[in-house]
């Protein structure tokens, strides 16, 4: 599928975050681009239930967070038989090298520096396309 905005159409994404405005940008971003299911999560540990609930092709996840961090949802999600192939995004605000270190060798699909413009995440969300069978 060659058209982003018809695989888009087509793919869960799970959006989480703790911050209801950047939920609210996250998910406007995504439908600018043509993504149309999207659910959210206030933390890592409402995501992990949403996550054994349903099935999601791209999860798009804040790092600081509390009740479960994104590094704590990441460490679950790939170490998980059912959920260990999604495409994890990562937003932090978070400068410290030694933080994304963690999160590339927890392995985090990609990761992107808060705060962000529009169209970074929108590329982002785009190139991780590629890695979800549709």
């Amino acid at each position: 599928m060659k058209d982003p905005a018809e695989k888009l159409k087509r793919i869960n994404i799970l959006v989480v975050d703790d911050m209801e405005s950047m939920i609210g940008l996250v998910t406007s971003c995504l439908r600018s681009i043509g993504a149309e299911k999207i659910n959210t999560a206030y933390n890592g540990a409402s995501a992990w239930s949403a996550l054994n609930k349903k099935s999601y092709d791209l999860i798009i996840c804040d790092w600081d967070m509390p009740k479960m961090t994104g590094f704590g949802l990441l460490k679950l999600v790939r170490e998980s038989e059912t959920h260990k192939h999604i495409p994890f995004l990562l937003l932090t605000a978070a400068r410290e090298k030694n933080l994304v270190v963690d999160a590339l060798e927890a392995g985090v699909s990609d990761y992107l520096a808060k705060p962000f413009q529009p169209k970074e995440l929108a590329f982002r969300v785009i190139k991780l396309l590629r890695k979800i069978p549709v």
